[in-house]
């Protein structure tokens, strides 16, 4: 069935009116009055509903049920990688997404090389993530900062910083409940020491995240899986552990 994301402002006790980006989906796989569509909106409801009317400008569906799931993570995860080049930060946003980051804060540091503000593109992609994914809720995608500016936000929980270097520190050395963190992964070329340094200053701890040197990408998105795994919901275990 096909899921849309609606704004619980165009959401009522019966209707659901669809615009936009969604009415164009819907347009274009040519779906008409009584076909059933999966809403999710921005106050964590799913709502079965049944097509009235598709026209040009807006689609108006009656709301057959409503539900609140329970698939979002209990851990507040934020991810901060470094800005990649194109669809390595597609990547990463789609994929952060679907293992239930609530946040991604890209971050500009001293070896980043994309420089481009993708941002309206990766809050899309986060979107389409979501709807694929049965999320209902779209982390939010902020634009690029530098990272000292990132450093320096009064983050909740825990603070972390993915670091090549750190031979011995892993995830399982850090206190094993945590309701919030943020998670800072470095660019192709690796952090600076003196990012380390400025990092560790501000309340950061570096980890160590594989015996080996893994891409950029792929270290945002171990990160968050393993994250997930030890204090969020991709284990048996979740935050008990």
């Amino acid at each position: 069935m096909l899921r849309l994301f609606v704004p619980s402002a165009q959401v009522d006790a019966a209707r659901v009116r669809i615009t936009g980006r969604e009415l164009r989906h819907l347009r274009t796989l040519r779906l008409g009055p009584g076909a059933p569509v999966a809403i999710f909106d921005d106050r964590g409801r799913e709502h079965d509903v049944r097509l009235e009317r598709v026209a040009a400008r807006e689609a108006w569906a009656t709301i057959v049920a409503t539900r609140r799931p329970e698939r979002d993570s209990p851990l507040d995860l934020v991810l901060a990688p470094a800005l990649l080049k194109g669809t390595k930060m597609d990547l990463v946003v789609e994929k952060a997404t679907e293992l239930g980051v609530t946040r991604i804060a890209p971050v500009i540091t001293r070896y980043t090389i994309a420089r481009g503000p993708h941002t309206e593109r990766c809050r899309r992609i986060a979107v389409a993530a979501a709807k694929q994914s049965g999320r209902t809720r779209i982390p939010v995608v902020d634009a690029p900062v530098p990272l000292p500016e990132l450093l320096r936000a009064p983050w909740p929980g825990m603070r972390l910083i993915a670091w090549e270097g750190e031979r011995t520190r892993g995830l399982a050395a850090l206190p094993a409940t945590a309701a919030a963190l943020v998670m800072v992964v470095g660019p192709e070329g690796g952090l600076a020491t003196e990012e380390i340094a400025e990092a560790e200053a501000c309340g950061f701890t570096s980890v160590r995240l594989a015996p080996r040197v893994l891409r950029a990408e792929t270290a945002a998105l171990t990160a968050v899986a393993l994250c997930q795994d030890r204090w969020g919901d991709l284990s048996m275990a979740g935050s008990l552990d």
